[in-house]
């Protein structure tokens, strides 16, 4: 969703702010975008007391005039792949509340939406969120006195993790695995730069627990089979390369040995997530912000 606003000409950092139903992350990049140079998260009861808890964050550090790309949670949003409407590409986004009727309970008046192709294939991926909350969005960056760019959603925000001017790195596929909290795992195809592909693998929120004792469990096996699902998919149906590296960012405490665990069952490299940004102590959970952050303007 890009949302136009008032530019201001002492925009300083460029920020990505994550909203989850009771936290906001910021990542702000250092001035010459090389670096992270703020990274924080505040809890709140309620997405209602998201405008308080967003400007007390930006006085905190002092971002105030930044450019902003807000990410939105998958709690706050709906995603849906659909055929692609058969109307020229600059009139799609005026056909969505007509098309959308067929798809959605929801009130057409109370939604916002978006789309993004899919590349290769005559589908668009339809996204909807809340009315009202895309207005306390707006609000909240109003009053935190930020540069809205864009509103966009975690599995786009994530797959910016991969964006390389490389063409070898370009042309492999990438898959990650990741997880927010004690939501359902995500996974997403990447590939050339775009987001192919992404699922939810459903039944193992509480993989983030295990124990080193329990990697033997028959949880990690149907865990695996989802992955080789997902990857022989790739091949078969969006006849990309196979996959060259499974990258896992999960909240775990035993990452390496699951990952020793996991490789028993795949010739396909498990490893962890590794970017130039993401460092040994940083939180997997503030990934959708630094993807934010590293949202390139149009």
């Amino acid at each position: 969703m890009r949302i136009p606003w008032l530019k201001n000409s002492n925009t300083q950092a460029k920020l990505g702010v994550f909203i989850a139903k009771q936290r906001v992350d910021i990542c702000a990049l250092s001035a010459s975008n090389d670096a992270i140079s703020v990274l924080d998260s505040t809890a709140f009861n309620d997405i209602s007391e998201l405008v308080k808890t967003l400007s007390a964050m930006i006085v905190k550090h002092k971002l105030q005039s930044s450019a902003c790309h807000v990410v939105l949670s998958n709690q706050l949003y709906q995603l849906l792949q659909i055929d692609k409407p058969s109307v020229p590409d600059d009139e799609i986004a005026s056909t969505l509340p007509f098309i959308a009727k067929e798809f959605i309970s929801e009130a057409i008046d109370s939604v916002v939406f978006d789309y993004f192709s899919v590349p290769n294939q005559n589908k668009i991926n339809l996204v909807y969120s809340s009315k009202s909350l895309v207005e306390l969005i707006i609000t909240a960056i109003k009053q935190s006195k930020l540069e809205l760019v864009t509103i966009g959603i975690e599995e786009l925000a994530t797959a910016n993790l991969f964006n390389t001017s490389a063409d070898t790195a370009r042309k492999s596929t990438q898959m990650l695995i990741a997880q927010q909290d004690y939501q359902e795992v995500s996974l997403t195809i990447i590939y050339d730069n775009q987001l192919y592909f992404s699922r939810r693998l459903r039944g193992f929120s509480r993989l983030r627990d295990l124990q080193e004792s329990q990697l033997d469990t028959s949880l990690l096996d149907n865990f695996s089979l989802e992955i080789q699902r997902s990857a022989d998919f790739v091949v078969s149906q969006l006849k990309l390369p196979e996959v060259k590296e499974i990258n896992l960012a999960l909240p775990s405490m035993i990452l390496e040995p699951l990952i020793s665990r996991l490789q028993i069952n795949f010739t396909i490299p498990v490893t962890p997530l590794k970017h130039a940004y993401i460092g040994d102590n940083v939180d997997t959970g503030f990934l959708p912000a630094i993807g934010g952050a590293l949202e390139k303007s149009s």
